[in-house]
């Protein structure tokens, strides 16, 4: 197939068209013409028509698309030019980015701060303020240990721990010769504990028994233990290590906590549920020197009861060697309550045992109206008179 070099070519048109010459359009051809070849630079069949135009082969229209050259769209620029506007320059100012100098501490005077992005939890963007988890506990006997202080705050929340010992963070503060002040601080893992502890701690006998005099102070702690308690500004990966251990036992013990919590406990339907049993609250030594003791040890339970419940009956059994009392209440909550109170305290010197009744224990004392013998009442009367009799005042 020839074509005519003085004969001008219509890109895609009809080859049998009468007067016109064609390009050809179907691939399979164009090895045939000489004018036709194919560009591995730009991976499409380039065509050169005899007056020195460049066309591509489209394959998805099957058509002939001519190249522009740069001198072509130079002239349709001039021609589509806006007066006062520079083609050359971008639309928008190109972002550079700045090389920082770190020969100082500070970085370009001009290199604006990239916004951090907050932390969860953070408000604004800005960090939340620590919540206080400690507590401030004055008034305490002078001979309390750590030991006792864990045992009456840890009934009000996990009591937090030493990263590396594991010790209770419990701190009695002392005087310049040793002794102790008084003081103590008990830090919590939670700061919900804290509220707690102060509303049921607070102007109350440490040691039960021990009376006005041994009544604790419990308040919020202030912030300046924080700074024992703020980790290192660099830590290492060993110590982070350590710390997310420690996090998560004490998470694990706080679900155990929850666990015995009086108000995660299940209701029952006994009637033993709101019988608070009461163990080593007496000897029968004291009874026997001071038999008025009865009425003013039912007197101080009741009192101290009252503060966690209505409470209904208080009976001290005056034959049990374990110095039982028993304190009905008019609610679940309050026995509950009174149990994780109690149970675990001193009181007069004793380690007080409190538990909710099953109904499995009898316990024994005098029955005034049904005496087992007629002796036994007699030497209880004989013994009354014979304190009576001592504690008259001697005439002069």
């Amino acid at each position: 197939m020839s074509h005519s070099p003085s004969a001008p070519l219509a890109p895609n048109g009809d080859e049998n068209s009468p007067g016109s010459a064609s390009f050809p359009t179907a691939i399979e051809r164009f090895g045939d013409d000489p004018r036709i070849s194919w560009s591995r630079l730009d991976s499409k069949w380039v065509l050169e028509s005899d007056d020195g135009a460049e066309y591509h082969f489209n394959d998805a229209l099957k058509k002939w698309v001519p190249v522009l050259d740069e001198s072509l769209a130079e002239q349709q620029q001039a021609i589509y030019a806006v007066i006062g506007v520079n083609e050359s320059e971008p639309a928008g100012p190109v972002k550079t980015k700045r090389k920082k100098i770190y020969t100082s501490n500070e970085g370009a005077e001009d290199e604006p701060q990239a916004k951090k992005k907050p932390r969860a939890g953070d408000k604004d963007g800005k960090k939340e303020p620590r919540k206080n988890t400690a507590v401030y506990v004055t008034n305490l006997p002078l001979d309390t240990s750590e030991g006792e202080i864990k045992e009456v705050f840890s009934k009000y929340g996990v009591i937090s721990e030493e990263i590396d010992t594991g010790k209770p963070r419990i701190k009695l503060y002392r005087n310049e010769d040793g002794t102790l002040k008084g003081d103590a601080l008990v830090i919590y893992f939670r700061p919900e504990s804290v509220s707690l502890a102060i509303s049921m701690l607070d102007d109350s006998p440490f040691r039960i028994g021990s009376g006005t005099q041994g009544m604790i102070k419990v308040q919020a702690a202030d912030f300046s233990y924080k700074a024992q308690q703020d980790a290192p500004a660099k830590t290492s990966k060993k110590e982070k290590r350590k710390i997310i251990a420690k996090t998560q036992k004490l998470n694990n013990k706080l679900a155990d906590w929850d666990d015995d919590d009086p108000s995660a406990i299940v209701e029952t339907s006994t009637k033993w549920d709101k019988l608070v049993v009461l163990k080593h609250m007496f000897t029968l030594a004291e009874l026997e020197e001071d038999p008025t003791m009865i009425l003013d040890l039912k007197e101080d339970i009741r009192e101290e009861c009252e503060k966690l419940g209505e409470v209904t009956n208080v009976v001290l059994y005056d034959l049990e060697e374990d110095g039982v009392v028993t304190v009905r209440f008019k609610e679940v909550e309050g026995a509950q309550a009174c149990v994780q109170l109690m149970d675990g305290r001193f009181f007069a010197g004793q380690k007080v045992r409190a538990y909710i009744a099953d109904g499995s224990e009898k316990f024994k004392k005098h029955n005034t109206k049904n005496a087992d013998t007629e002796a036994e009442e007699a030497e209880r009367l004989e013994k009354f008179g014979s304190w009576l009799e001592s504690e008259q005042p001697e005439e002069t």
